[in-house]
């Protein structure tokens, strides 16, 4: 992957992170008294893209925002770019939300995400037709796996476990394809943070060693039979690892609650991506902005849910994530 190759799709998407909602773009949303006015200050920031009118619910505004962001990077990237790695988590939130859909007879169009890799009514297709040897090989066996969880034992828990594994893995081999070491890191990053969350969880469950490490995905961070073994010792246990691994910072958030650990392992990717931030070219630049707007998005969601459900804003406050830029 040569940086000379994506001197044009840096420097475009250090336009579009020129644009991205600033801290004092937050403070402002969390000031509004309504989500007419907060949809009022995010048409101002571009969202919309000069769209004229309310738009229809909050769901709709940030789908069209993420889709727009995702048609522009993508333009602008070399086309074996290895970005389709972004869209990984919304191809298996469709898969997951599409199993339970045929299983238990459910609607699944309102719960799709977009961008993604498979159309969601191609994924739909070949459940529902029993063809799931026709998916792309990435889903096809979790896929197939989480299908026999779902009919054979109505274990759903197990089966969002095997996709969730698969995900991670799937993102950390296609890190790995790309040669990229910026991309490599983060996939494993990614890992690592979901293993940390699987083993705190089990810790406070009681859940068996057995169980915890088959759904642990490999990374080079954590060690995914430490953290198991831990789990089954307890929360002292898994937080002595925690700091053992140089992760202080996550244990004292475990150690404080569940959510102040899930908030730290957000701002802990955030982190990550700022040396994408200081190069001048690269695929860093772009895989930072790429991510970067997705918390961004999640943030504004919340706080809109926030507004709508008559919540402080020094709650909403206190939940949000850091920001990219």
């Amino acid at each position: 992957m040569k940086e000379a190759e994506y001197a044009y799709a840096s420097a475009y998407t250090r336009t579009l992170e020129n644009k991205m909602l600033q801290k004092s773009d937050f403070e402002a949303l969390l000031s509004a008294s309504s989500l007419e006015e907060a949809w009022r200050i995010l048409s101002d920031k571009g969202y919309g893209h000069g769209k004229t009118g309310q738009p229809l619910d909050t769901e709709t505004l940030l789908k069209e925002e993420l889709l727009f962001v995702w048609g522009e990077v993508k333009d602008a990237c070399p086309e074996d770019a290895p970005i389709d790695i972004w869209l990984y988590r919304n191809d298996f939130h469709n898969l997951k939300a599409i199993l339970k859909a045929v299983v238990s007879g459910a609607a699944y169009e309102s719960l799709m995400m977009a961008p993604c890799t498979v159309p969601p009514d191609e994924l739909y297709r070949a459940v529902a037709e029993g063809k799931i040897e026709s998916l792309p090989e990435m889903l096809r066996g979790p896929a197939a796996e989480a299908y026999e969880f779902l009919v054979r034992d109505n274990d759903g828990r197990r089966a969002e476990i095997v996709l969730d594994k698969a995900l991670f893995s799937v993102m950390n081999r296609a890190a790995v394809a790309s040669q990229n070491a910026f991309l490599m890191d983060w996939a494993d990053l990614n890992a690592a943070l979901l293993n940390m969350k699987i083993a705190l969880r089990g810790a406070h469950s009681g859940t068996g060693r057995e169980f915890l490490r088959d759904a642990m995905p490999d990374c080079r961070r954590m060690d995914a039979d430490e953290l198991a073994g831990a789990a089954t010792q307890g929360i002292p246990a898994v937080l002595a690892l925690f700091r053992q691994r140089g992760f202080e910072e996550a244990a004292e958030a475990a150690g404080e609650s569940i959510s102040a650990f899930e908030k730290w392992c957000d701002n802990e990717l955030i982190r990550s991506l700022q040396p994408a931030r200081t190069k001048t070219f690269g695929f860093e630049p772009v895989w930072g902005f790429l991510v970067g707007k997705q918390f961004e998005l999640h943030s504004v969601r919340m706080i809109l849910s926030g507004i709508r459900g008559g919540l402080s804003a020094g709650v909403l406050r206190e939940r949000l994530r850091d920001l990219y830029v």
